[in-house]
């Protein structure tokens, strides 16, 4: 499974929880010249990967008749940006006093509707009626979040497309993005819907390296901060 981010891409073992290598950058010739390297390639039936195109050329390149799986975290993290930018838009049409209110109320739109308290859907339902772009948006948030926990890509697959759908009468362009994307991925978010794994061990290493990096004022050599992040992760 490859990382994504900022910093050096983690190569990893996720069922083992182990980290087998570090690479440079994520450029698409050198990750076809890295995994081209390796035999065992060709037992390889499933590549996890963020919406990255580069990725996705990468296991069509190494990896044959592969089944390529877009990464859920990074699948639901669209949506999540497409909600938060009507928040931002909507919130910038008001008068200071509720502009500082829908800043400080933004957590609840990102918590699962199932643990708001009774005091937080009165909140929020006090910000959709100023703004009802963003009840909108905050519902195709739920029903997308409903779409993508389909126990099969046999179910999810007319939900997507009913949602897709859904979105292109709404008045929400700030979700061009994200439904552009869905669109391009289509195949890969509905095999994430047939198989357990994901990239969560890999964001999580991402993380830790950028503690790292933080504890050690950066490092100049590659060469040094690949080791020492081995080291950290034996």
């Amino acid at each position: 499974m490859l990382g994504s981010g900022d910093e050096p891409d983690p190569v990893a073992d996720s069922q083992n929880r182990k980290v087998i290598d570090i690479l440079p950058n994520r450029y698409e010739s050198d990750l076809i010249k890295y995994f081209s390297q390796f035999e065992s390639k060709k037992s390889v039936k499933y590549f996890v990967c963020d919406m990255n195109p580069y990725f996705r050329q990468v296991a069509n390149v190494c990896f044959k008749n592969v089944v390529i799986v877009a990464d859920r975290y990074h699948v639901i993290r669209q949506v999540y940006l497409a909600m938060e930018r009507v928040r931002k838009n909507e919130q910038n049409k008001l008068s200071a006093g509720f502009r500082k209110y829908f800043k400080k109320s933004r957590y609840l739109l990102m918590k699962p509707i199932e643990n708001l308290t009774d005091e937080e859907a009165d909140r929020l339902a006090l910000m959709f009626e100023i703004a009802p772009r963003l009840a909108d948006a905050y519902r195709l948030k739920n029903e997308f979040l409903t779409v993508i926990r389909s126990g099969s890509s046999a179910e999810g697959k007319p939900k997507i497309a009913d949602w897709l759908l859904a979105v292109e009468v709404m008045d929400l362009p700030e979700f061009n993005d994200c439904t552009k994307a869905y669109r391009n991925w289509f195949n890969e978010i509905l095999n994430s819907m047939d198989v357990p794994w994901s990239n969560g061990f890999i964001e999580g290493c991402n993380n830790r390296t950028k503690v790292l990096k933080r504890v050690c004022f950066g490092m100049r050599n590659f060469c040094n901060f690949r080791n020492r992040i081995l080291f950290c992760r034996t």
